[in-house]
C-alpha cells in the first residue's frame, strides 16, 4: 500500500516540485554557471574544448549580473545597452542570417571577451572565484563533463571485433577522454587565474577590473577547500602581477591596520584610527564583501569595520611577506627626509620584510601570526577559525622570513600540541570526508610543520633535540612541563618530521645525527626495541651507514659529523661519547655478538675496533675503549660525491669485517 501511494504520489509530482538539491538540478546549474562565467572568446582552442569535451553552452546573448549588499540592496549591471560603438568593423556576412541576430551575436562575443571583466572589482572577484574553484573540483573527478550520456556513449563507440582486444580499446580510449577532460579542466582554470587580464587588455579593454586582494585575503582560509585553493591562486597570481612597486604600495596601505600584539594585551587600539563615533558597530560575517570599485584602502567607519581591516591586514601582510618578503624593502635615508612629519609614525612602521636590524613590519607581522597560533581559545578568538589557520598556514609558508623573530621552541610546539589529535581525526583528513574546524586546524598545522621542517631541516632538529633534553631533565625531577606534555602528545608527527627529512633532505640530516637519534629514541616506544631491531621499529633511520644497532647488547651506536662517536646504552638509558676520529664518521657496526664497534672515517683514513668492558663483577660503569687502528689507503676524490655513501662496514665473521668504499675497492680487517 505504501509503495503504491508512493509510487503514485511520484507520477503526481510535477517537476518544479524537485528541490534543487537533486543531482539533475545540481549539474545543471554548474553547466549553467560555469558557461555563464566563462571567458568565451579569449582562447579560440579552449572554447572548441569546452564545447566537444566539457559540455558547457556558449551564451548567445549577454548577461545581466547583480551584486548584493550587506544590507539588502541589489545593483544590476547591464552590459550591452548603448555598446555597439565599441564593436570592431564588420566583416561581410555570408551566413544568410537576419541583421539583428548577426548584431546580437557580435554584441555576446564582446561581453563575454571584455565587457564582462569591466564592470565591478566585485564581479570579477567572485566570478573567478566561483570559477577556478569549480573547474579545480571538476578536474579532480573522473569523467567530469556536463555533455550527455548518449552523446558521450556515441563518441566513445567505435566498431571494433567482440574480444578482449576490443576491451582493450575502449579501456584506452576511456583513459585518453578522461585525460582530456582533465586537461581541458585545468586549461579553464588556469585561463582565469593565471591569463585573464593580460588577454583581456590584449582585446583593447582600457578599464579591466582587477580582483579585490582585499575579498581574496579574507578567504585565504575559506572553510570551502576549493574556494580556499581558488582564493589562493588568485590572490598569489594578482600579487605577482602588482610587483615589487605595487606590493610595497600595498604593505604601506595596510600597515597602519596590523595590530599590535604584546605579551599582556592583544590588540593596541591606540595605534589605530579611531572610527567615527556617529555610526553604529555592525556584525560583519567573514563571508561578506565591500563594493569598492577600486583598490584604495579608506578609513574604517565602525568598530567592526576596524576589526575586519585588523585581521585581513594580518593575512594580506602575511602573505606578501611569505611569498616576496624579500623584495619588500625599506625606502632609504633620502625617501625619509622627503615624508611629512605627520607620515613619521608610519614610515617607521612601513620598513619591509627584508632581514634588518631595523626592519619591524616583519616583526610585527611575526608577533601577530604567533599570537594567533599560541593565544589560547576565548568566545572572541575561538580555537579554530579561518584567522587562526591562515596565521598557521603562513608561519609554515614564510618561516624563512619570520624566523629571526620568533621564539622557534614555542612555535613548534604550539604546532604539534594543534596536530595532536591527528590520528582521531584521520578519516575526515585523508578519505574526502567534510573536514570539522578541528580537523581542518590539524590538518593545516601538519602542513606547516612539514614547510618549516623542509625550509630549515637543521633549526627544526636542534630545536626539537634541545626540547627532547629539556623534556628529559623535567621528567627526572618528577615536574612534568607544558612542553613535556605537547611533546609527548605530538611524538607521531615529530617521527613523522624526521622520516619526511631523511627521505627529502638525506645529506642535511646525515650532519645531525646524534640530535636525530635522540629525538627518535624520546618518540619511539623504546619496549619495543627490547624485542626488534632498529630497522623495524624506525627503519627510515638505518639508511645511514653511520647508525648501527646491537640487539644483543641493546647498544646503538651513531657517528657524527664532527667525528665523536655516540654510545646509547637502552638499559641504562644514557650516552656515552667518544672522540673516535678527526673528521665526520663515514661508517660504524656493531659485530654480530656484539662484543666489538668498529669505524671508518674517509677525513683521517683510519679504521677502529672498540670493545666495551663491564666493571668488576658487573659493577660500575661500562667503559669503551678502541683496541686496535688500521691506516686505509685515501680514497680518489671523484668518490666523494655523495658523502652519504662513502664507505660501508660489514661484518663475514665475529673477529672480522670487510670495508666497502664507493671507489669499489674492499679491504678485509681483523680485530
Amino acid at each position: 500500500m505504501l509503495r503504491e501511494k508512493d509510487e503514485q504520489g511520484s507520477k503526481g509530482r510535477r517537476p518544479k516540485d524537485i528541490p534543487l538539491s537533486d543531482a539533475p538540478h545540481t549539474m545543471e546549474i554548474a553547466q549553467i554557471l560555469i558557461s555563464l562565467l566563462h571567458a568565451w572568446g579569449l582562447d579560440p582552442e579552449l572554447d572548441r574544448v569546452c564545447e566537444s569535451k566539457l559540455g558547457l553552452l556558449r551564451p548567445m546573448t549577454g548577461v545581466c549580473f547583480g551584486v548584493v549588499s550587506r544590507h539588502g540592496h541589489m545593483a544590476v549591471q547591464l552590459p550591452t545597452r548603448h555598446v555597439a560603438h565599441l564593436l570592431p568593423p564588420a566583416e561581410p556576412d555570408t551566413s544568410g542570417l537576419p541583421q539583428e541576430l548577426v548584431m546580437q551575436d557580435r554584441l555576446t562575443k564582446l561581453f563575454t571577451s571584455r565587457l564582462h571583466w569591466e564592470l565591478s572589482t566585485t564581479l570579477t572577484t567572485n566570478h573567478l572565484l566561483s570559477i577556478v574553484s569549480l573547474a579545480n573540483t571538476l578536474m579532480s573527478m573522473n569523467h567530469a563533463t556536463f555533455l550527455p550520456d548518449h552523446e558521450l556513449a556515441r563518441r566513445m563507440h567505435r566498431p571494433s571485433t567482440h574480444g578482449t582486444a576490443s576491451w582493450a580499446e575502449d579501456s584506452e580510449r576511456q583513459q585518453a577522454q578522461q585525460q582530456h577532460m582533465k586537461q581541458g579542466w585545468a586549461l579553464l582554470a588556469t585561463l582565469h587565474a593565471v591569463l585573464l587580464p593580460d588577454k583581456v587588455l590584449a582585446r583593447g579593454a582600457k578599464s579591466f577590473k582587477r580582483p579585490q586582494v582585499e575579498m581574496l585575503a579574507r578567504r585565504w582560509q575559506h572553510h570551502c577547500l576549493e574556494v580556499r585553493e581558488a582564493a589562493q591562486a588568485l590572490l598569489l597570481a594578482e600579487l605577482g602581477r602588482l610587483g615589487p612597486k605595487g606590493r610595497k604600495a600595498l604593505v604601506d596601505s595596510w600597515a597602519q591596520y596590523l595590530p599590535l600584539y604584546t605579551h599582556t594585551e592583544s590588540i593596541n587600539t591606540k595605534s589605530q584610527k579611531e572610527p567615527a563615533e556617529n555610526v553604529t558597530a555592525t556584525p560583519q560575517a567573514d563571508e561578506e564583501f565591500e563594493e569598492e570599485e577600486e583598490e584604495i584602502v579608506r578609513a574604517p567607519s565602525s568598530l567592526a569595520e576596524l576589526k575586519r581591516k585588523q585581521t585581513t591586514a594580518v593575512v594580506l601582510l602575511g602573505v606578501i611577506g611569505a611569498e616576496f618578503g624579500q623584495d619588500i624593502t625599506s625606502e632609504g635615508a633620502a625617501g625619509n627626509k622627503r615624508r611629512k612629519e605627520g607620515d613619521s609614525r608610519k614610515s617607521s612602521v612601513v620598513e619591509g620584510f627584508a632581514l634588518s636590524s631595523s626592519n619591524n613590519l616583519a616583526r610585527l607581522t611575526a608577533l601577530a601570526l604567533t599570537h594567533l597560533l599560541l593565544a589560547p581559545g576565548t568566545p572572541r578568538l575561538p580555537a579554530h577559525t579561518p584567522l587562526r589557520r591562515a596565521a598557521v598556514d603562513l608561519l609554515g609558508r614564510g618561516f624563512t622570513v619570520w624566523e629571526p623573530y620568533l621564539d622557534v621552541s614555542h612555535v613548534l610546539l604550539g604546532l604539534l600540541e594543534m596536530c595532536s589529535d591527528a590520528d582521531k581525526l584521520l578519516p575526515s583528513m585523508s578519505y574526502g570526508l567534510p573536514l570539522t574546524p578541528q580537523a581542518d586546524s590539524c590538518r593545516t598545522a601538519r602542513h606547516a610543520l612539514t614547510l618549516i621542517a623542509t625550509a630549515r631541516p637543521a633549526a627544526f632538529i636542534t630545536t626539537m633535540a634541545r626540547e627532547v633534553a629539556r623534556c628529559a631533565a623535567a621528567q627526572q625531577s618528577g615536574q612534568p612541563s607544558p612542553a613535556y606534555l605537547a611533546l609527548q602528545k605530538g611524538r607521531a608527527e615529530v617521527l613523522r618530521g624526521i622520516e619526511l627529512l631523511i627521505d627529502r633532505m638525506h645529506n642535511e640530516v646525515a650532519e645531525l645525527l646524534v640530535e636525530v637519534m635522540d629525538i627518535i629514541l624520546h618518540c619511539v616506544d623504546q619496549s619495543h626495541l627490547k624485542s626488534k631491531g632498529l630497522n623495524e621499529v624506525f627503519p627510515a633511520i638505518c639508511r645511514y651507514n653511520q647508525v648501527s644497532h646491537c640487539p644483543a647488547t641493546r647498544r646503538i651506536a651513531v657517528g657524527s659529523h664532527t667525528g665523536q662517536l655516540a654510545m646509547y646504552e637502552l638499559r641504562a638509558g644514557r650516552c656515552q661519547s667518544l672522540a673516535a676520529h678527526s673528521g665526520p664518521v663515514s661508517a660504524c657496526a656493531f659485530s654480530p655478538d656484539g662484543r666489538y664497534l668498529v669505524s671508518y672515517a674517509t677525513a683521517d683514513n683510519r679504521l677502529s675496533f672498540w670493545q666495551t668492558t663491564a666493571g668488576m663483577f658487573g659493577l660500575g660503569a661500562a667503559q669503551t675503549r678502541c683496541v686496535k687502528c688500521y691506516s686505509t689507503a685515501p680514497m680518489a676524490d671523484v668518490a666523494r660525491l655523495n658523502p652519504a655513501r662513502l664507505a660501508r662496514l660489514v661484518w663475514t665473521t665475529s673477529r672480522a669485517v670487510t670495508l666497502m668504499l664507493a671507489d669499489g675497492s674492499e679491504t678485509r680487517f681483523n680485530v
